[in-house]
């Protein structure tokens, strides 16, 4: 009897080799959870704070359901690490508005870390013609963003933010001077 190494084609065992499988955890429960501590929560095991979104509630920023790929997931269920969890967030209606972030010269990191502290999602991201590798996205900061953050204005939480990232300091400077 052939093994099953054995029917596959030398390219198939190469790929298999080559690519690390990634690593399951257990989603914990978030029910109850404010954001920040569903967001530490969701960190400490190697996954993301994915959309954001809201419903009338007492409770801003209290987690009333989490979801995995568009549907509801429990606590315990195993995942790939570095996957994003939605996350169903209270929202009472007298207070439903955040500041918008001021997001020029951050990394796309830092940049997604305040948006999400100031209970928005990340809209569109946009590399300018200077960003070429992935050394260069990596390194790339945002040079503009959507809405702007100027005259210390505010949005409905859960708006998007769109950021344009470049790795220009030049054109960082130029946009920090406006």
């Amino acid at each position: 009897m052939a093994s099953a190494t054995a029917r596959l084609s030398a390219a198939e065992v190469t790929r298999r080799r080559s690519v690390p499988e990634m690593k399951k955890v257990s989603v914990p429960n978030l029910v109850g959870l404010s954001l920040r501590q569903a967001r530490t929560e969701l960190q400490e095991r190697g996954l993301y704070v994915g959309n954001l979104s809201y419903r009338e509630d007492i409770a801003t920023n209290n987690v009333l359901e989490q979801k995995y790929k568009g549907k509801t997931i429990k606590a315990g269920r195993k995942i790939e690490t570095e996957s994003r969890i939605d996350l169903v967030l209270g929202l009472d209606p007298e207070n439903s508005t955040t500041y918008i972030p001021h997001l020029i010269g951050y990394t796309y990191g830092v940049a997604v870390d305040n948006i999400i502290d100031n209970s928005l999602n990340l809209g569109r991201v946009r590399y300018d013609e200077t960003v070429k590798t992935y050394a260069d996205s990596a390194a790339a900061v945002v040079y503009r963003q959507e809405p702007d953050s100027e005259g210390g204005g505010s949005v409905e939480m859960g708006a998007l933010i769109d950021v344009f990232l470049t790795a220009s300091q030049a054109k960082v400077a130029s946009a920090t001077m406006k």
